[in-house]
């Protein structure tokens, strides 16, 4: 069976538990972020809770599959009962489930967000055996793809590997959303990779980390970072908008106003929908740009990582709606 994209990464069970009586406030013990806070040995009054399947590779898939793209994912779960309702969702979301690996012994990953109303979230995660995932749980024989969409790998550099030499091999392109524990191995280890990527995605202060610039130095942290990598680079920037650049031409996409009810799954929406963009327009940045942001903007104004995920692609009108600019960066 040939696909359009196969998303490569991790699997689990997610329950979004909100609530107006977790306390924002400005963090003394990590300078520049916020702390959720609760009295704690409290009861806490929750909305109504959300079940769903999570996990990057399963959130992408389901972009690329309700925008037109035959869409699988290769990711691990255990063969109990939650990993069957994980494989339900993700079927029910139109996406193929036969390159699973099913773990004999293990849970299935899990993980719960406690989300604030201002729509930012704590996530509490077990990973079980989805962080478990081999090359030899892979079934390399069966897989004709078109793309990869390589999401966090839980730092498995051995895995990392074999996608990318079998993706050479079989001419295969490749969509990259490092996790933290690949990120950690550092520049020079990733290096190599970066320049074999067609499209690379981090955010701000990841790409600060990776040039060891400040992350205020947004203009030569896009332009050393488009030196390192192959194809196109793409930096998110929260609320604050997204910049993606391929050689010396660079755009900026403006965000829009919309409310944020819950941000979990708005990067995944955002990379996917941009790969999306990317396959459908043969390329076009700023197709790209204005199809990420509008995915990743009706994700976050609900609460559930798939819930908002746009079921169709989306008409010229709508996508001229997000405006894009070109952004020197030389």
């Amino acid at each position: 069976m040939k696909f359009d994209v196969i998303t490569i990464g991790s699997a689990v069970k997610d329950v979004f538990v909100q609530s107006d009586k977790f306390y924002v406030e400005e963090s003394d013990r990590f300078p520049g972020s916020e702390d959720a806070c609760f009295v704690l040995g409290g009861k806490i009054e929750i909305d109504e809770p959300i079940f769903g399947s999570g996990g990057g590779a399963t959130n992408a898939a389901a972009t690329f599959a309700k925008l037109g793209l035959k869409a699988a994912t290769i990711a691990k779960v255990g063969s109990d009962d939650t990993g069957k309702e994980v494989l339900k969702d993700i079927h029910d979301h139109g996406v193929y489930t036969n390159l699973m690996a099913i773990a004999a012994k293990g849970g299935t990953g899990y993980s719960v967000l406690l989300t604030a109303a201002n729509g930012q979230r704590t996530a509490v995660v077990y990973r079980g055996v989805s962080k478990e995932l081999q090359p030899k749980d892979i079934e390399w024989s069966k897989i004709q793809t078109k793309w990869f969409y390589v999401t966090s790998l839980g730092g498995n550099m051995t895995l990392l590997k074999k996608i990318f030499s079998f993706a050479a091999k079989n001419d295969i392109k490749i969509m990259w959303n490092p996790g933290s524990l690949e990120l950690a191995k550092g520049t020079r280890a990733l290096k190599s990779f970066f320049k074999k990527t067609d499209i690379l995605s981090l955010n701000r202060e990841e790409s600060a980390t990776i040039t060891k610039l400040g992350a205020h130095d947004l203009r030569n942290i896009i332009k050393t970072m488009s030196s390192l990598v192959g194809g196109v680079y793409v930096l998110t920037d929260g609320k604050h908008g997204t910049y993606a650049s391929r050689g010396e031409e660079c755009f900026f996409a403006n965000p829009t106003d919309v409310k944020v009810i819950n941000a979990t799954g708005s990067g995944d929406a955002f990379g996917s929908a941009f790969t999306t963009g990317m396959i459908h327009s043969d390329g076009d940045i700023i197709t790209s740009l204005r199809l990420g942001t509008l995915n990743a903007e009706s994700v976050i104004q609900v609460v559930g990582a798939k819930e908002g995920i746009l079921n169709r692609m989306p008409g010229s009108r709508r996508l001229a709606s997000i405006k894009v600019e070109p952004y020197r960066i030389h």
